[in-house]
């Protein structure tokens, strides 16, 4: 399925600090259609690309094709951003396997996460 986007979503806190699942799709599915968000859903050619923010409610639809679905994401933060405490199994997750040898409260510098850019 092709990316989909509740335009103006990333407004909101309400579901932030749930995990990933068929349970948390449904209240936040809930949630933005309470609020009135607009539902963009737009397929995108072979090479094209989304620049959005991440705070957006995004997602992607059930791949029905037979092929496996290929995507590329690169996420962006400041350099000085801090890890802050997991709130949920999802959250634990990636700290362990995105963020290596950060402590809570340290910034989110890793071997996976390197300062690309410096004034």
């Amino acid at each position: 399925g092709p990316l989909e986007f509740s335009a103006g979503s990333q407004k909101i806190k309400i579901g932030r600090e749930l995990s990933i699942s068929d349970e948390s799709e449904q209240e936040i599915k809930t949630n933005l259609k309470v609020n009135n968000f607009p539902h963009i859903i737009e397929p995108f050619d072979i090479g094209e690309v989304s620049f959005h923010s991440g705070w957006i409610f995004h997602r992607a639809g059930a791949n029905i094709s037979k092929e496996t679905r290929k995507v590329m994401t690169i996420i962006y933060i400041d350099k000085d951003m801090k890890l802050k405490k997991p709130e949920n199994k999802g959250q634990m997750n990636d700290w362990k396997t995105w963020c290596p040898g950060v402590a809570i409260g340290e910034n989110v510098n890793s071997i996976l996460n390197p300062i690309i850019f410096e004034k």
